[in-house]
Protein backbone atom coordinates (compact mmCIF):
# COMPACT_ATOMS: atom_id res chain seq x y z
CA UNK A 1 0.00 0.00 0.00
CA UNK A 2 1.49 3.72 -0.85
CA UNK A 3 0.55 6.54 0.43
CA UNK A 4 1.29 10.28 -0.84
CA UNK A 5 1.97 13.04 1.29
CA UNK A 6 2.53 16.35 -0.03
CA UNK A 7 4.49 19.06 2.81
CA UNK A 8 3.30 22.36 2.06
CA UNK A 9 7.13 24.09 1.89
CA UNK A 10 7.04 28.45 2.23
CA UNK A 11 4.54 29.14 -0.43
CA UNK A 12 3.45 32.35 1.63
CA UNK A 13 1.30 30.35 4.32
CA UNK A 14 1.24 31.47 7.65
CA UNK A 15 -0.52 29.59 10.27
CA UNK A 16 -2.93 26.90 10.38
CA UNK A 17 -5.43 28.42 8.13
CA UNK A 18 -6.29 26.50 4.84
CA UNK A 19 -4.64 27.46 1.97
CA UNK A 20 -6.76 29.71 -0.93
CA UNK A 21 -4.82 28.69 -3.70
CA UNK A 22 -4.92 24.66 -3.21
CA UNK A 23 -3.91 24.22 -7.29
CA UNK A 24 -0.62 26.51 -6.77
CA UNK A 25 0.01 24.67 -3.64
CA UNK A 26 -0.22 21.17 -5.46
CA UNK A 27 1.70 22.23 -8.38
CA UNK A 28 4.35 23.58 -6.22
CA UNK A 29 4.43 20.50 -4.07
CA UNK A 30 4.64 18.74 -7.04
CA UNK A 31 7.30 20.18 -9.47
CA UNK A 32 9.23 20.31 -6.11
CA UNK A 33 9.13 16.33 -6.05
CA UNK A 34 10.05 15.82 -9.41
CA UNK A 35 13.44 14.78 -10.61
CA UNK A 36 13.49 18.14 -12.53
CA UNK A 37 13.19 20.13 -9.86
CA UNK A 38 17.00 18.98 -8.75
CA UNK A 39 18.45 19.56 -11.77
CA UNK A 40 16.83 23.42 -12.06
CA UNK A 41 19.24 24.76 -9.69
CA UNK A 42 22.70 23.03 -11.05
CA UNK A 43 21.53 23.87 -14.73
CA UNK A 44 20.32 27.66 -13.82
CA UNK A 45 23.49 28.06 -12.36
CA UNK A 46 25.29 26.76 -14.98
CA UNK A 47 23.43 28.56 -17.96
CA UNK A 48 23.62 32.17 -16.27
CA UNK A 49 27.74 31.47 -15.22
CA UNK A 50 27.32 30.44 -19.45
CA UNK A 51 25.88 33.95 -20.28
CA UNK A 52 28.10 36.24 -17.67
CA UNK A 53 31.11 34.36 -19.67
CA UNK A 54 29.87 35.34 -23.81
CA UNK A 55 31.58 37.96 -25.29
CA UNK A 56 28.91 40.16 -25.57
CA UNK A 57 28.12 40.00 -21.78
CA UNK A 58 31.80 40.63 -21.18
CA UNK A 59 31.69 43.94 -23.64
CA UNK A 60 28.28 45.16 -21.62
CA UNK A 61 30.33 44.85 -18.63
CA UNK A 62 32.88 46.93 -19.47
CA UNK A 63 30.52 49.38 -21.45
CA UNK A 64 28.86 49.59 -17.94
CA UNK A 65 32.35 50.74 -16.03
Amino acid sequence: MSSLSLHHGDHDIHGDSLSLHPVRDFVADWLEATPAAIMMRPVGAFLADWVKATPLAILYRTLQR
